[in-house]
This record gives structure tokens, C-alpha cells and sequence, in this order.
């Protein structure tokens, strides 16, 4: 089982990057529908002890992305296009809420902090790291509008949805992708400082679907290489 790491098992939390490790091999379909999950040589093959892999099987478990068998194995959840589909559509329709909501509820102090981190990535675009901070800051950039709806309910599922697509990130990110996404970002800054809740809503289902699209895709071009 080659989960073929692009970056060695550095982050404080091994249980976060393991998790995050075996989430893209299962959306990028490395890891097939079925596939036994083995504790011992996903830690040898990822050069951690056992814990931390115990740890992510059991988020991902808690995701439905794997299955926790009675014999204390585990293996690989189905996970279709019908489940990618139903994972952005519950975005779409919590993102979409959230950013109604904000819209009538942000101040232009509450939105200047994005409008300015938008703004330095745009500007750094030639910059070696610039795909790592454009991903980090599309994490940040969404967890902020869901702060801002003022809905602690919605903050929580959005985080749930949004941990299910970081997988995606590194899968869709090249340049283009992120580019075209930080201008969906700035359109969607654009109705939130407004105050245009209607408008806010439609630009960020747009944003949403448009994502959808591009990992769609992206994942269709991985599989035909397999």
C-alpha cells in the first residue's frame, strides 16, 4: 500500500497530518473502495508509531470515509462521485447560509482583515509558496465568513465539510485553479462588504460549484492514469 508522500511527517500534530495523508489517497483514489487499512504498515509506511494512525482511522470513521470492522480492521468506505456530489451540495447549502448571514451582520472592520490577506496573496503570486499560502489562506478565508455568520451551529457542520475537501486542495492546486478561486474569493468579498446578502449567497454557491467542477475533473484525469 504506497501512499506515495509527497513531504515527510514533520506538523506537531502526527494524527492531523497522517489523517490528512490517507484523506488524499482515498479521494484521489490511490486508496480504492475496500482497500484494507492495516495500523502497523500504514506507520511504517508513514514513519510514525501506531497511535497517531489509530487516531486518523477513527476521525475518518467518524467522516464515513472508512469503515471500523468488528475485528479491529479497517477498511476503505465507498467513496463515488455520488458522494462528492452530496459533500459539496451540504456546502453549498450551509457555505450559501453562512454567508447570508454575514453579509447582514459584518462590519467593515470584520471584512478588511480578508480583504488585505486577498490582496498581499494576489500581489505575491510569483513567490515559490505561493500555492501553500493560497490553500491556507482559502481554509481561512471560509472558516472566517462562517465566524462571521454568527451561527456557532453552522461554524462547527462547516468545519466537518470543510475537513472532508482538504484532500482536494493539494489535488486541485495548481495555479490556475488557485488563481481562478482567489478571484471568486475577491467577487464574494465584493456582495459581503456590500452588505448584498442575496448576492453573497449566490457567489459563494457559485465558488462552491465551481471547486466541485474542478475536482471533478481533476479526479476523472487521475483515475484514467491509474
Amino acid at each position: 500500500m504506497q501512499l506515495e508522500l509527497k513531504r515527510p511527517v514533520v506538523r506537531t500534530s502526527l494524527s492531523e497530518i497522517v489523517y490528512e495523508n490517507i484523506l488524499e489517497s482515498i479521494v484521489a483514489g490511490t486508496l480504492t473502495s475496500g482497500t484494507e487499512l492495516n495500523e502497523v504498515a500504514l506507520a511504517e509506511e508513514l514513519q510514525v508509531s501506531r497511535t497517531p494512525v489509530h487516531e486518523a482511522l477513527r476521525r475518518l470513521a467518524a467522516d464515513g470515509l472508512v469503515e471500523l470492522l468488528a475485528t479491529k480492521r479497517a477498511r476503505v468506505a465507498r467513496f463515488d462521485e455520488k458522494d462528492l456530489l452530496e459533500i459539496y451540495e451540504m456546502r453549498k447549502l450551509l457555505e450559501g447560509a453562512a454567508a447570508e448571514r454575514a453579509a447582514r451582520r459584518a462590519t467593515g472592520e470584520d471584512l478588511a482583515g480578508l480583504r488585505k490577506d486577498l490582496k498581499q496573496l494576489m500581489a505575491g503570486r510569483a513567490d515559490e509558496a505561493w500555492a501553500a499560502r493560497a490553500i491556507a489562506f482559502d481554509l481561512a478565508f471560509h472558516q472566517r465568513i462562517a465566524e462571521l455568520s454568527g451561527n456557532a451551529a453552522l461554524v462547527r457542520d462547516i468545519a466537518r465539510y470543510k475537513r472532508l475537501v482538504q484532500g482536494f486542495c493539494r489535488i486541485t492546486g495548481t495555479s490556475a485553479n488557485l488563481k481562478e478561486a482567489c478571484r471568486e474569493h475577491a467577487r464574494l468579498l465584493d456582495a459581503l462588504e456590500a452588505g448584498d446578502a442575496c448576492a453573497a449567497r449566490r457567489e459563494m454557491e457559485a465558488h462552491i460549484e465551481n471547486r466541485m467542477q474542478v475536482v471533478l475533473r481533476e479526479r476523472g484525469q487521475t483515475a484514467a492514469k491509474a
